[in-house]
């Protein structure tokens, strides 16, 4: 009897050190792009953050982050600095031999932004668009139909702010942008008093959990507990809390109709 109980506890032992051993403090580099993940006081937050927090966690890993431009990021997978980037382009994680998670964390909604009184109520194909003069923010990524268009004219700016204040005054007609940052990033953002966002988006495009390729049982890890997250109405949860509306809901919201079917918490001010 002793030694049945011994070997029982033998077992137990070993079964816990074995998944201890299998567990990995997973390191995750993201740019900063508000409200998915940024850093507050030393500390990063945001709807990605608490999704990537959550699901590594839950599948018995931890997580840590470091806030840098992603081309530092790559630069910085490339060395074995870190494990993989939160939101990934999936080109790009194609490119770098990553293994990308199965659900997208969050997606960047580009839409086009302009004065309230710009003669388009929506967004019409990018040749409605043609003979404007355009804002493009240095650093930031456009869709390649609106780069491809030759009659529309970029005018380069530093940052988004200044963007907006050229378009206040009227010396733009069009700035792209992605439709959470409107309303959640700090500055002259937030104040859309006189602008209006023309839909249809522009441009859907999806970013995903990326890690490196021998880390790919951990991302496996992952998935299964993101998919857990959606039937159970955890990742909605998470979405509520940052966003005010739920992950269904504002797809559908930019699912390519002119017809809003809600527009929660006040996203788009017109």
């Amino acid at each position: 009897m002793r030694a049945a109980l011994w070997i029982s506890g033998a077992i137990l032992i070993f079964c816990a050190v074995s998944f201890g051993a299998q567990a990995k403090d997973v390191r995750l580099c993201y740019d900063d792009w508000p409200p998915y993940a940024y850093d507050d006081q030393g500390v990063a937050r945001g709807l990605a953050v608490d999704l990537a927090t959550r699901f590594l966690e839950n599948a018995g890993h931890s997580v840590s982050f470091v806030a840098m431009p992603m081309a530092r990021c790559r630069f910085s997978l490339r060395q074995g600095a870190v494990d993989g980037v939160l939101l990934d382009d999936l080109a790009k994680a194609d490119e770098t031999g990553l293994v990308i998670s199965s659900q997208s964390l969050v997606s960047k909604v580009t839409v086009a932004v302009v004065n309230s009184g710009f003669s388009l109520a929506t967004y019409q194909g990018v040749r409605s668009l043609d003979n404007t003069n355009w804002l493009k923010v240095i650093g930031q990524s456009y869709p390649a139909e609106i780069l491809a268009n030759e009659t529309m004219h970029p005018v380069e700016v530093a940052e988004y702010a200044k963007g907006f204040e050229m378009l206040k005054r009227h010396h733009v007609d069009v700035l792209f942008s992605d439709l959470a940052f409107l309303r959640f990033a700090g500055g002259d953002q937030k104040s859309l008093t006189g602008f209006k966002v023309l839909l249809p988006a522009v441009e859907i495009e999806e970013r995903y959990l990326s890690l490196r390729s021998d880390l790919a049982p951990v991302l496996n890890d992952f998935d299964r507990e993101m998919a857990r997250g959606l039937l159970t109405g955890v990742v909605d949860g998470i979405y509520h809390r940052h966003l005010g509306f739920s992950r269904v809901g504002f797809a559908r919201y930019v699912g390519l109709s002119d017809v809003p079917i809600a527009n929660p918490g006040g996203l788009i001010v017109q």
